[in-house]
């Protein structure tokens, strides 16, 4: 008897076949793996565009941050403190004397910074302008250093007890308010 291997071989092709087949089906079905494909796509669109966006707010915040920090700047440049700046003292060799006379009021505010008690009398002549800056040296002692502007110039400066603006008689000097 002769039996026919070339039938189950057959028969064992196809039943595999069917078998991939229909797995393939059951976990990928080509329409599926189709529509995943693109869905991904347009997903990854979708997220270049967002990073797009996003870099442009991110150069956006790092510009205004940059506009923030030089008005923050600016603003320690004019930060007003009791006391002048540090190093101070070398410009003040006496109570009653000082290397800046005749310095620009800009140059001296750059030295010792803005003064927190000042005196102004602006004139349409530059010439008869007046100034009074008054800081705090030190922490813990009612001395004061006055200097004394006129024209926009340092005129003269004093180290002497400041216990306010009433009753100093600082509107009284002649000498500085009418020269």
């Amino acid at each position: 008897m002769k039996k026919n291997i070339l039938l189950p071989v057959i028969i064992a092709v196809v039943v595999t076949a069917a078998v991939v087949w229909g797995l393939a089906s059951l976990f990928l079905p080509p329409e599926t793996a189709d529509a995943r494909v693109e869905e991904l796509k347009e997903e990854v669109q979708m997220l270049r565009e967002e990073k797009e966006e996003l870099a442009g707010r991110l150069i956006a915040k790092e510009t205004e941050i940059e506009v923030l920090q030089g008005k923050l700047d600016e603003l320690e440049t004019i930060l007003i403190s009791h006391q002048p700046k540090a190093g101070w003292e070398q410009y003040f060799p006496t109570h009653d004397s000082t290397t800046l006379a005749g310095e620009s009021v800009q140059d001296v505010e750059a030295l010792l910074g803005v003064p927190p008690v000042l005196i102004r009398s602006i004139a349409q002549n530059e010439e008869f302008n007046r100034e009074i800056w008054i800081f705090m040296p030190y922490e813990q002692d009612p001395t004061g250093l006055y200097l004394y502007f006129k024209g926009n110039q340092l005129w003269r400066s004093q180290l002497d007890e400041f216990t306010g603006l009433y009753g100093s008689g600082l509107l009284q000097y002649e000498d500085f308010w009418m020269n």
